[in-house]
């Protein structure tokens, strides 16, 4: 009735051409998420972006956009995490609440197959990490939502509630975190050839305009971050440790330690805020521990990407 009572001059339907995207995770990716199984938390260890160049391929018939079933609902929570910096947050929260592995299963990719495999597409819709499966059966994605949920969930086993001691610490608390999640290690789209800031240093396909272009937004929402921190530190916003720092330093803490090989340098130079409070940071074995994870974690690929982003002359 509404296409008989339309005017004439909109029944005409605009057509649309698709392409279709292929998506190839190199087979060495998963020996990588097998490597981080060792390191993982519980094993003795955008969002929301995995490591590992995809590629475009030549248009296809229109792909399924099907989200798969989970898999069934377990006794116990479980976070499926590799040792990069978006799920780090979940690594250390986990590292500052060690109660949290005596009621979480903490996997990995491995455990599913690999990134590639049909069985790791059940269990995250996205095909990213991290990615949770709570016991009452659903699945949950992107790193904020899950470290709020266990957060939340596990409050009376926490001896690091992170949230803050007052209403502005929490609140300086949140923008720090949004700032973090949004225009530095946040990508906002799950297809291949797109990036997030943060990838300027380790992503070779990405063309040689976007990454002046980013590489600039990078160090702007670095010196943001820096404007800030709060001057008397230790930590973010003050004298506690908030989501803030269990969200920044595993992203600050991988830059830095990689500034040496990557095309971005040291991101504490002339930013002396973030400079004092990594180093206190640093530290605390909690904190280092799992920078170290993610490190070994980077450094099994950095050296060839590098080297991929320089032969292309887009450093």
């Amino acid at each position: 009735l509404r296409d008989l009572l339309r005017p004439r001059s909109d029944m005409s339907r605009a057509r649309h051409s698709s392409r279709d995207i292929e998506f190839d995770l190199p087979g060495a990716l998963d020996d990588m998420a097998g490597l981080a199984s060792k390191a993982a938390i519980g094993h003795g260890a955008r969002d929301v972006e995995v490591f590992g160049n995809g590629r475009q391929g030549r248009p296809a018939e229109r792909q399924s956009c099907d989200v798969q079933p989970p898999p069934a609902a377990s006794k116990k929570d479980t976070v499926v995490i590799i040792s990069t910096n978006n799920p780090g947050r979940l690594m250390l929260f986990a590292a500052l609440n060690p109660k949290l592995g005596e009621v979480i299963d903490w996997k990995t990719p491995a455990d599913y197959g690999g990134f590639g495999g049909d069985e790791f597409a059940k269990v995250s819709p996205q095909k990213l990490c991290p990615v949770a499966l709570t016991a009452g059966g659903l699945r949950l994605f992107e790193s904020d939502v899950i470290l709020s949920y266990v957060a939340d969930k596990y409050a009376p086993l926490l001896e690091n509630d992170c949230r803050g001691p007052t209403v502005e610490a929490r609140a300086l608390s949140a923008l720090l975190v949004r700032v973090h999640d949004m225009y530095i290690s946040g990508t906002n789209c799950s297809q291949p050839q797109f990036f997030s800031n943060q990838a300027v240093f380790y992503k070779a396909a990405m063309p040689g305009p976007e990454r002046a272009a980013r590489l600039k937004d990078l160090l702007k929402q670095l010196d943001l971050v820096e404007s800030l921190l709060l001057p008397a530190g230790p930590y973010c916003v003050g004298d506690a440790i908030s989501f803030a720092d269990v969200v920044l330093y595993p992203t600050v803490a991988m830059m830095q330690d990689q500034a040496a090989a990557s095309l971005v340098g040291s991101i504490t130079e002339g930013r002396p805020k973030l400079a004092a409070w990594l180093a206190h940071c640093n530290a605390d074995p909690r904190f280092r521990g799992v920078a170290d994870k993610i490190k070994a974690f980077v450094d099994t690929f950095l050296g060839k990407a590098v080297a991929g982003i320089t032969a292309k002359g887009c450093g």
